[in-house]
């Protein structure tokens, strides 16, 4: 059994992508966050929604639930930056997961910034310990040599 966890979401799959060469440079299992009603494909027409369910306080319903996660050492945790903050299924995912005194080291995409995502994750983040934040802008996540560097870095400096 692995001992580390990947959590994402991904609604373009560029996370969907990170996730799995992370677990293929780890051998970690993968659990992908899914709303039930999937979000547009377009990032700005995606973000308006976003914007009104926050606005609204209504977060989407999950059709995945939570994984065991005291079985493994530590989490790897990542999806998009919708609006400056984490996207709203991922938002809902923490509103369920209890991370149990665990590491989360966390990864985010994004097309223009960031800025809230890692504060948002950290005050979001139930009994976890949040370690650092891999930034992976859409010219790293479209050069899969530059990537693949920008992984294994990362993964060096957690492991």
């Amino acid at each position: 059994m692995a001992d580390t966890l990947i959590i994402y979401y991904s609604s373009t799959g560029y996370n969907q992508r990170v996730a799995k060469l992370l677990a293929q440079k780890t051998g970690a299992d993968l659990f992908e966050v899914q709303p039930v009603k999937a979000y547009d494909k377009n990032m700005w027409t995606a973000w308006d929604v976003a914007k009104e369910e926050r606005e609204e306080g209504k977060l989407p319903a999950l059709k995945t639930g939570v994984p065991a996660m005291s079985k493994y050492r530590r989490i790897l945790f990542g999806g998009p930056s919708w609006g400056f903050t984490l996207a709203n299924p991922l938002q809902s995912f923490l509103k369920q997961a209890d991370f149990a005194g665990k590491p989360v080291y966390s990864w985010v995409t994004f097309y223009d910034h960031d800025e809230n995502y890692l504060g948002d994750l950290k005050a979001q983040l139930h009994n976890g310990q949040v370690y650092g934040l891999l930034e992976l802008t859409m010219g790293t996540l479209n050069d899969r040599q530059q990537l693949n560097r920008a992984l294994d870095d990362w993964l060096e400096k957690i492991d």
